[in-house]
């Protein structure tokens, strides 16, 4: 009956403990709280006004370009249409989306690109030279000074299925990381 008695005053002694440190924890965090929250205090700056959109009508009269037709070039047709009769270049079979730009060589003050395909192959080009199926002309092949990577310019000539009329579109790839 004693062993009980004992442990009992034991088992109450670790409790008041226990309950002690947790008091004192408590102080301490709520302590330190107090004191973050007077070395926090930033001001936040105010949103900046939003410009009201003011929504300008649409003159169906032919005074302005309608929105939903694509803007035509001001050049004739004939001068936007490529050259059919040219050599086709082995890059040209492949679709653009299909292409990766993954490397640059400079060979003799010259600048060329590396062009892997979907088959794995890889082949060599320079400005001057055709990519993709829509008459990808490679127009340069430059640094780019704000992302420090190569990038390759391309202008695609397309022509419009339902019209039939030739379009020239910019498109850029940039030099690919390796995956």
């Amino acid at each position: 009956m004693r062993m009980t008695q004992v442990m009992r005053w034991m088992l109450c002694g670790l409790v008041s403990v226990l309950t002690g440190c947790a008091n004192q924890a408590s102080d301490d965090l709520t302590q330190w709280m107090q004191q973050s929250d007077h070395l926090v205090a930033m001001a936040i700056e105010p949103l900046p006004e939003v410009q009201a959109f003011v929504p300008k009508p649409y003159n169906a009269d032919g005074s302005l370009q309608d929105p939903f037709v694509p803007h035509k070039a001001q050049l004739p047709d004939m001068a936007l249409q490529p050259d059919m009769q040219r050599r086709r270049e082995p890059l040209e079979a492949y679709p653009l989306e299909g292409l990766r730009f993954v490397g640059v060589v400079s060979r003799k003050q010259k600048i060329f690109a590396t062009v892997q395909t979907t088959d794995q192959q890889v082949f060599q080009v320079k400005p001057g030279n055709y990519i993709g199926e829509h008459f990808g002309l490679i127009t340069a092949l430059n640094l780019n000074p704000k992302t420090q990577h190569y990038e390759m310019h391309v202008k695609e000539t397309v022509q419009d299925p339902t019209s039939g009329e030739w379009a020239v579109h910019m498109t850029t790839l940039e030099l690919q990381d390796k995956e």
